[in-house]
């Protein structure tokens, strides 16, 4: 398609240099070849004595005219029609432009030969003058083209025929002219027209799409079911249709795959950001869940939509320079960040986090009775975790050189400046629910202590 526009377009190119060539050699060879024989004609009509010996002169000049009007109009139109073999096309752009250039041609030669007319009419004035007077010199700045009055009737009446053979011709590709670009509004209404139908089909399925999803979809109590048949069925009309329009459209209109090609490589620079979204979905998918905590650049937030141009987190954290806070609010940070900002995944190695919990004690005699209890308590309240973590690590680190080893649970002490015995309690716990395993042991802790009479050191202890 591309290359047969491209040989098309070198045709027209070929037809306007063939019109801009032929059309001033076509003068000067009439010039040059019927000149002497006008002229013959117009020096035997200025030396007739009477008019019957003028008529039949005369007549024979007008009868030359004709023929040399005749002649010229069949050289402009097998000049035109010869330059535009062109392959066969419907492409009305094409052959409108081709028009165009003709008719502006014509133009520019008729405008040329009034020009060399109008040289030749002053140069008459001067014959004119001449004959009336018998003397007289050509006026300053006055450049003489013919040598005698004869040869000078004779190059005026070949560039009026000329004229008269051009007017007429652009003329009549004026009137095609026309024609094509009343046939090209005819078009252009029927593309409005189908623009419209395609806008139209448009919203009649958004709108079905929507009432699909409000009736039904949107009442599927199972969460992750109603989020994937949502997100499915959306992906699969919106494809259907985008791939249904673009059938019809070059199904009807098969010239416009060039304009879509160039136009294509114009909304790539424009729209880069949006294509870099999309490379940034398509990295996202691999490697982000719903439900998943993740950080892009400052913001941290659970995922609860990984859209093709922008991901929807609710925030877990806001930063420290905002003082209105943004937790629990839900924002929507473009794709395209993950190709330049810093991203983290904290599920990508297990959907478990280290958790450090320190536990000071107010008397040294108490420590190892003390330990062997937290010790207790995390092996009951986190031992699970551990397993199920390091059963993760290992498949999401398959692909790496090594795989990380999640740490078991377990309690270290030291003693402090003021002799108190401090523990360090580090265990794993599920994204996410942090708090509320560290309650969980913080009110197993206290109920054990309590039952074996071990004090917690207080503020006002130390």
């Amino acid at each position: 398609m591309i290359r047969s526009r491209i040989s098309l377009w070198l045709h027209t190119v070929l037809l306007l240099t063939t019109l801009l060539i032929s059309v001033p050699v076509i003068a000067q060879s009439d010039v040059q070849r019927d000149v002497p024989r006008l002229q013959w004609r117009f020096d035997s009509l200025l030396r007739a004595k009477t008019p019957q010996a003028a008529a039949p002169i005369q007549s024979g000049i007008d009868n030359e005219r004709a023929a040399i009007r005749k002649e010229i109009e069949q050289k402009l139109t097998t000049t035109i029609q010869s330059g535009g073999n062109t392959p066969a096309t419907t492409d009305l752009v094409i052959v409108l432009d081709q028009q165009r250039s003709i008719v502006s041609l014509l133009s520019q030669r008729i405008d040329s030969t009034k020009a060399d007319l109008a040289l030749l009419e002053k140069e008459e004035a001067f014959y004119v003058e001449f004959e009336k007077t018998g003397t007289g010199a050509p006026p300053p700045g006055l450049i003489m083209q013919t040598k005698s009055y004869p040869e000078l009737l004779a190059k005026k009446a070949v560039l009026t025929e000329q004229l008269s053979a051009l007017q007429a011709m652009h003329n009549t590709q004026q009137e095609r002219l026309g024609e094509l670009q009343s046939e090209q509004q005819v078009r252009d209404i029927g593309v409005l027209f189908n623009i419209l139908t395609y806008l139209a089909i448009f919203f009649v399925v958004f709108w079905a799409e929507r009432l699909v999803r409000n009736l039904l979809l949107d009442h599927i109590r199972h969460r992750r079911l109603r989020y994937a048949a949502t997100k499915v069925f959306t992906f699969v009309v919106y494809i259907t249709l985008s791939f249904w329009v673009i059938q019809r459209i070059f199904s009807e209109h098969p010239g416009l795959s060039t304009i879509i090609a160039l136009v294509g490589a114009a909304l790539i620079i424009v729209l880069q950001d949006i294509i870099k979204g999309a490379v940034g979905w398509f990295t996202l998918r691999n490697s982000v869940s719903i439900g998943q905590r993740i950080v892009i650049g400052d913001m941290m937030g659970d995922v609860i939509d990984v859209g093709i141009l922008y991901t929807t987190l609710i925030v877990s954290r806001s930063n420290n320079d905002d003082p209105m806070g943004q937790v629990g609010n839900i924002v929507r940070v473009p794709n395209q960040k993950i190709l330049t900002d810093p991203f983290v995944n904290f599920h990508s190695t297990s959907d478990f986090e280290n958790v450090e919990m320190p536990i000071r004690l107010r008397m040294l005699k108490q420590s190892e009775q003390a330990k062997g209890i937290l010790e207790d308590i995390l092996e009951k309240e986190t031992g699970d975790f551990a397993t199920q973590a390091q059963r993760q690590m290992d498949r999401r680190m398959r692909g790496y050189y090594f795989s990380q080893i999640s740490p078991a649970p377990r309690v270290y002490m030291e003693v402090t400046s003021v002799g108190e015995i401090e523990f360090r309690l580090c265990f794993p716990a599920p994204i996410g629910r942090r708090r509320a395993v560290v309650t969980q042991i913080t009110q197993e802790i206290l109920k054990r202590f309590t039952e074996s009479d071990i004090g917690l050191a207080t503020t006002c202890d130390s």
